[in-house]
């Protein structure tokens, strides 16, 4: 491998590395835009799916092409053969709607960074950053005060984000088995806010606010095996089962509290402090997901995939579950490649689709909601050598409109590179 390539693939993580930590650090606040239900819990947590994964309904927990990195299960990075770069983006529209209002948002975000380097023939060590999940929330209510011919005002917001920064060691064993287990570090804060107004008109508007800052830090390791049985000779036909496993985690937390009083914009007095950073910690829960899948090696892959999280023994700062329950989900999913050895540019093209439906932890009301959505993909080869562009589509619905549940119809585009370079630690030859 020439030094010209090496310094060519260095650059380009190098790059994607600052565009992640400068173009795209603002909106790892942001999020995906608003989500009411981001109130409960840290948020919305994000799929551990590349792009490539998503198309597929999120299915694949038991294979990989060798491509692309498949980040469902640590132990499938094994099956990377070269050094390979990923990198991704995503992006949401959101319709929110209630029986008397409807609210339609847009949001982006880095979706993944990830590098895998093939460090002998059965060993694969990787890194990857990506978020873990955020908070993005506004509600604005008025209601009058019971007893009074007066209104009151109340405001409710939440911003934040929490980060996952990931080391992950893959093994084969044997012929067959292949085992992998990421640590990482979990790591972010989220603000929170609340205010009432009682509104008088006559210059004594006074306005309570209290504004609370939790920062959040800890390590955290999922382990994963995948088994691949050839079903006919000459790897035409394996069977593979594969599953990972995320163990629970005691997040240490430090949360800040402060109080004020303004009247009119001008603050009445000093804010008062009522905790400054108050130790503590927030339990997230065990997490598994197994998979089977039947695979025509460059021709056709079928995967089918279960997850479950019990989000029923998560545990808030104030040690407080906050009416979250159990979550499991289904996912299903197609990849057809027309023909590998081809010269025509759309037959080494990988088509997708895939389906994923399940609970989610939500449970407004004391019905737990249901999110199902449909994804197509197609990945478009950069050259003949592995590079590669990903395009994901998926649209979906959470939830249903009712007195005391809001439904949510969302629409997301996931943008996918990959950098593919076959010289790494591979050794040269001479005839």
């Amino acid at each position: 491998m020439s030094l010209y390539s090496r310094i060519k693939l260095l650059t380009a993580g190098l790059l994607l590395g600052g565009l992640s930590s400068t173009y795209f650090s603002p909106l790892y606040g942001q999020g995906l835009g608003n989500s009411p239900y981001t109130v409960l819990g840290l948020g919305e947590t994000y799929s551990d799916a590349f792009a490539a994964s998503q198309s597929m309904g999120e299915a694949g927990a038991s294979t990989s092409n060798g491509i692309h990195i498949n980040n469902l299960n640590p132990a499938l990075w094994v099956r990377n053969r070269f050094t390979s770069v990923e990198f991704g983006t995503i992006g949401q529209y959101k319709q929110i709607a209630s029986p008397t209002l409807t609210q339609r948002d847009f949001g982006a975000n880095l979706a993944y960074l990830a590098i895998v380097f093939p460090a002998t023939p059965r060993w694969a060590v990787g890194f990857s950053l990506k978020p873990y999940s955020f908070v993005d929330y506004e509600s604005r209510t008025t209601a009058k005060v019971p007893g009074t011919i007066y209104d009151a005002y109340y405001y409710y917001t939440g911003k934040g984000a929490i980060s996952k920064a990931s080391f992950t060691n893959a093994f084969q064993i044997g012929r067959y088995l292949s085992v992998g287990l990421e640590t990482s570090y979990l790591f972010g804060n989220v603000r929170r806010a609340s205010e009432s107004q009682l509104l008088i008109g006559d210059g004594r508007d006074y306005l309570v606010s209290r504004n609370e800052r939790t920062s959040y830090s800890d390590i955290s390791f999922r382990g994963g095996a995948a088994l691949q049985l050839p079903l006919k000779p000459d790897n035409k036909l394996n069977l593979n089962i594969g599953g990972a496993y995320s163990f629970g985690t005691n997040l240490n937390a430090q949360q800040t509290t402060s109080f004020e009083l303004s009247n009119n914009t001008f603050p009445v007095g000093l804010p008062d402090t009522l905790t400054n950073n108050a130790q503590g910690g927030v339990y997230l829960p065990s997490q598994y997901r197994m998979g089977v899948s039947l695979e025509w090696p460059f021709k056709l892959t079928l995967a089918a995939d279960y997850e479950h999280q019990s989000w029923s023994n998560y545990q808030s700062f104030g040690n407080t579950n906050e009416g979250l329950n159990n979550a499991g989900r289904v996912h299903v999913g197609a990849e057809y490649i027309p023909r590998f050895t081809s010269t025509r540019y759309f037959d080494l093209a990988a088509y997708r689709l895939g389906f994923s439906h399940g609970k989610s932890p939500y449970n407004p009301g004391g019905t737990q909601l249901n999110d199902s959505n449909v994804s197509m993909g197609i990945t478009l080869p950069i050259g003949s050598g592995g590079n590669s562009f990903t395009l994901s589509l998926i649209g979906g619905q959470r939830g249903v409109m009712s007195t005391q549940a809001i439904r949510e119809r969302y629409a997301r585009v996931l943008l996918g590179l990959t950098l593919v370079d076959r010289g790494w630690f591979v050794k040269p030859r001479l005839d």
